[in-house]
């Protein structure tokens, strides 16, 4: 008789459920951050067109909520991604590849954003000098 093998590879035991943790962090972080960097493009027309300092307050408001969420998604997973950094060397190669494609959507917005504020710094600095 011949023992079966399993046809996919086995995933340690606690791997899918620590992963599905932090791929919907990751995903929650995608989401809030594409909406900062929206508000922030939104900010730098604001800025071009002359708007009121009352309108820019009030997108700036917007990200610090974006922002602060962000901070509060990653307190409440902060243990689960203690638990993955322990077992990491465990984990099978496709969750790990998962988890670091995620983290690189995250981190490719979290640029985005950056670059597009210091435009907005700019164009803020411009519109000082000709004042």
């Amino acid at each position: 008789m011949v023992p079966s093998r399993p046809l996919a590879p086995e995933i340690p035991r606690g791997e899918d459920e620590l992963l599905q943790r932090l791929l919907g962090l990751y995903e929650e972080e995608r989401h809030l951050y594409r909406q900062v960097l929206d508000l922030s493009r939104q900010q730098g027309e604001t800025v071009r067109r002359g708007g009121t300092l009352a309108s820019v307050r009030r997108i700036l408001e917007q990200k610090k909520s974006c922002l602060d969420l962000v901070g509060r998604l990653e307190l409440t997973e902060h243990r689960t991604k203690v638990e993955w950094e322990k077992g990491r060397q465990g984990w099978s190669a496709a969750g790990r590849r998962r988890l670091h494609e995620a983290v690189q959507d995250v981190t490719r917005l979290i640029e985005e954003i950056l670059v597009c504020e210091e435009k907005n710094d700019m164009i803020l600095i411009e519109q000082t000098r000709v004042v």
